[in-house]
């Protein structure tokens, strides 16, 4: 094993196709397998009831560009409290999604997935260890599954290319 991690960094080295292939390999897995690790605690994180007090999309950077090069971006307010503690939080998702021009409305698809109730209350779901960390929406079983296809797809590209 340490024989062919050495011959792929030598090849990386030298330039050579198969060596970079492996190494963005490497890297690429880590960081999907390191969002999949994040995602799984986050289905752990306990809920609390928490109020809206805004959800939408909102423009994101320079308001002077032309219309189809505005950024939108999902946009939250909700409160909600634990253990006595009153916080507000903004995140929608551990997913973050960025949209423009005619795509401005896919902005939109996270804020649409948030259900809040006739009063405004939503369930908000918060990091035990640190509660101003909080989301709308967990991580679903899709989620889950689409990291480890991805996964297993970056694997399969360089073993089935080398």
């Amino acid at each position: 094993m340490t024989d062919y991690l050495q011959l792929m960094f030598d090849l990386a080295l030298r330039k050579q196709p198969q060596g970079i292939h492996f190494w963005l390999t490497v890297y690429v897995v880590f960081v999907l397998f390191g969002t999949l690790v994040h995602a799984l605690r986050v289905r752990r994180w306990p809920g609390t009831a928490g109020r809206l007090l805004r959800l939408g999309i909102r423009q994101f950077g320079a308001t002077e560009l032309h219309p189809a090069n505005q950024q939108f971006v999902p946009d939250a307010l909700y409160e909600y409290q634990v253990h006595g503690q009153v916080y507000q939080g903004r995140e929608i998702s551990i997913w973050k999604m960025s949209a423009s021009g005619v795509l401005k409305g896919t902005a939109g698809l996270l804020p649409r997935r948030v259900k809040p109730d006739a009063s405004g209350k939503v369930r908000v779901y918060y990091h035990p260890g640190k509660p101003q960390r909080s989301l709308l929406l967990r991580p679903g079983w899709m989620s889950l599954w689409s990291l480890c296809a991805a996964i297993a797809m970056v694997i399969a590209c360089y073993v089935g290319r080398w």
